[in-house]
């Protein structure tokens, strides 16, 4: 299955905005009954909220990304392939393969960004090869 993280999140934007945003996004994933979990982590030497999403099959994949770039204005979506390969998606649709696997830890990278899952607190990051 694949795995999409998305963040609604924006370093410039109030914590009101912020709340505002993570409650829309949130309704959209219960109105289409995508499994998700929410996380926090870091990005680009920044704390953000995020959602790991869980995808059975494409039908929300495209819809997911323009969300993502349109209506929160976000940089990039990172894919998890069910094999653990990870892949940065832009906001000009263009892909990176990142070098390195998506793994699950119980303690955060050294160095790096990473997410942590709330409900469990497992780590998640890109392995460097």
């Amino acid at each position: 299955m694949t795995k999409l993280i998305i963040s609604t999140d924006r370093p410039d934007l109030s914590q009101l905005e912020l709340h505002k945003r993570r409650k829309d996004f949130e309704f959209y994933l219960e109105r289409t009954g995508l499994k998700n979990d929410v996380c926090e982590g870091v990005w680009e030497g920044g704390r953000e909220q995020s959602y790991m999403i869980t995808l059975r099959d494409d039908k929300y994949y495209r819809p997911l990304l323009e969300l993502a770039f349109d209506r929160f204005d976000q940089d990039a979506v990172l894919k998890v392939g069910a094999y653990k390969g990870a892949t940065f998606i832009h906001r000009d649709y263009s892909e990176l393969s990142v070098d390195g696997n998506f793994i699950k830890a119980t303690e955060k990278p050294p160095v790096g960004d990473y997410t942590q899952r709330y409900s469990d607190g497992a780590f998640f990051y890109i392995s460097q090869h």
